[in-house]
C-alpha cells in the first residue's frame, strides 16, 4: 500500500501553498463553470497548455453554453477544432453535448457513473470536471500526476498500468482526507500544475519543488530515471500523393467518408504511394478526374499518433469536368468545409517556396 513519506496534514498545504504562489493564469480556472472545464479538459487531452489557449477562447466565442454546441452542425465543429488534432475528441464532445441537453436539461451530470456513460468521458474527465468545478472529492490521473507520484513516492515498477493501478487506490484514499477534500479542487490543479512545470518529464526542477525534501525519488538520486522508460510502439510510415487543382483562389476538394482519424474532413484528391510515371490514370481510376500533372511540389510530412504521413503535392490541371456529387471548389478551412492542419502544410508550403 503506498503511503506518503510525510503526514497530509503537511504535505497537502506546502502543495497548495506553491500552486496559490505560482499557478498559470488560464481562462478555464477564471470561471470552474462545468462546461467550461469540459470544453478544456477535452482539449489538453494530448495536447499542450499554450496550444489549447487561443482555441479554448475562439471555440467558447463560437459555442458559449453546452446549448449551442449541441445545436452545432458536425462540419462546423470540425472548422473550429482544426489544428488541434484528435478529431475525435470533437467529434465525442459533440455528440455528449447533445446527450446532456437531452438526458440532463444542458447540466453535466453530477453524478460520477452518468457522466462515465458520456462519449469522450473516461475516468480521468469525469474525476477533473466533478472536482474542478464541483469541489466533488474525486481522485484525477493524467500522466503529470503519475510522473509527480512515481517519483515522490519512488515507485520502481517496469509496467506503466502497474503504476496506475497503485497510484488509483492510493489517490482514492488521499482525496478522502479532511485537509485534501475541503480543498479538492485546487489540490488537484496544483498536482496537474507541479508536475508540468516542476516534475518534468527530462529535467525535474527539484530546487524550485516545494515537496524536494520530502521526495523520495530525489533522496535517492532517482528523479531523472523515474519514471522507468516505456516500450513505445514503432512508427508506422504511409505515402500518398495528393493533386493540388486550383482555381482562382480555390481549390478541388472532395469529403473524406473513409478513415476514422479524418472521417468529414475535406481535402485534395489523393491516391496511396508516391508519384509514378501512369499517376494521371491513377486518378482517372480511383476518382474519376482526368489530370494533366504539371510539376511536383514539396514533401510534407504530418504525425498523427505513431503514424507518419509523406504527403506528395502534384500540381495538376482538369483537362474534363470532375464529377459534381464528389468534388467541390472551395477555399481550404472554409466556414462548413473543415480541413485537418496538413492540408494548412501543404498549402503554406507552397506559399513559401
Amino acid at each position: 500500500m503506498l503511503q506518503l513519506p510525510i503526514p497530509v496534514t503537511e504535505f497537502a498545504p506546502r502543495l497548495l501553498g506553491w500552486y496559490r504562489d505560482n499557478k498559470r493564469d488560464l481562462p478555464w480556472r477564471n470561471d470552474p463553470d462545468p462546461y467550461r472545464v469540459w470544453v478544456s479538459e477535452i482539449m489538453l487531452q494530448q495536447t499542450q497548455v499554450k496550444t489549447v489557449v487561443p482555441y479554448f477562447e475562439k471555440f467558447l466565442r463560437s459555442y458559449p453554453t453546452v446549448e449551442d454546441l449541441a445545436r452545432a452542425e458536425e462540419s462546423e465543429i470540425l472548422s473550429s477544432w482544426s489544428g488541434l488534432g484528435y478529431y475525435r475528441r470533437a467529434r465525442n464532445l459533440h455528440r455528449a453535448a447533445q446527450m446532456v441537453c437531452e438526458r440532463y436539461g444542458g447540466e453535466f451530470p453530477r453524478d460520477f457513473s452518468q457522466a462515465l456513460k458520456l462519449p469522450g468521458i473516461g475516468h480521468y474527465t469525469a474525476g477533473a470536471i466533478l472536482s474542478l468545478a464541483h469541489g466533488e472529492p474525486l481522485p484525477i490521473l493524467d500522466s503529470n500526476i503519475t510522473r509527480f507520484f512515481t517519483r515522490y513516492l519512488k515507485i520502481e515498477d517496469d509496467l506503466e498500468r502497474t503504476i496506475v493501478g497503485k497510484l488509483r487506490k492510493f489517490l482514492v484514499q488521499l482525496v478522502s482526507e479532511t485537509s485534501v477534500a475541503k480543498n479538492v479542487r485546487d489540490f488537484n490543479q496544483a498536482l496537474m500544475e507541479i508536475g508540468s512545470l516542476v516534475c518534468k518529464p527530462r529535467n525535474p526542477q527539484c530546487a524550485s519543488c516545494p515537496l524536494a525534501a520530502s521526495c523520495l525519488a530525489n533522496r535517492a538520486g532517482l528523479q531523472k530515471t523515474l519514471p522507468r522508460p516505456r516500450t513505445r510502439p514503432s512508427v508506422q510510415e504511409f505515402h500518398h500523393t495528393v493533386a493540388l487543382i486550383a482555381k482562382g483562389e480555390k481549390y478541388l476538394l472532395t469529403q473524406n467518408w473513409e478513415e476514422t482519424f479524418l472521417r468529414g474532413f475535406w481535402e485534395f484528391p489523393r491516391v496511396q504511394g508516391q508519384p509514378t510515371p501512369h499517376l494521371a490514370e491513377t486518378f482517372l481510376k480511383t476518382h474519376g478526374l482526368d489530370l494533366k500533372i504539371r510539376k511536383r511540389a514539396a514533401i510534407v510530412t504530418h504525425r498523427i499518433t505513431f503514424r507518419k504521413l509523406n504527403f506528395h503535392p502534384v500540381l495538376a490541371s482538369l483537362q474534363s469536368p470532375a464529377p459534381r456529387q464528389r468534388f467541390t471548389w472551395t477555399r481550404p478551412g472554409e466556414k462548413g468545409y473543415p480541413v485537418s492542419s496538413y492540408i494548412k502544410k501543404i498549402l503554406r508550403s507552397l506559399k513559401s517556396r
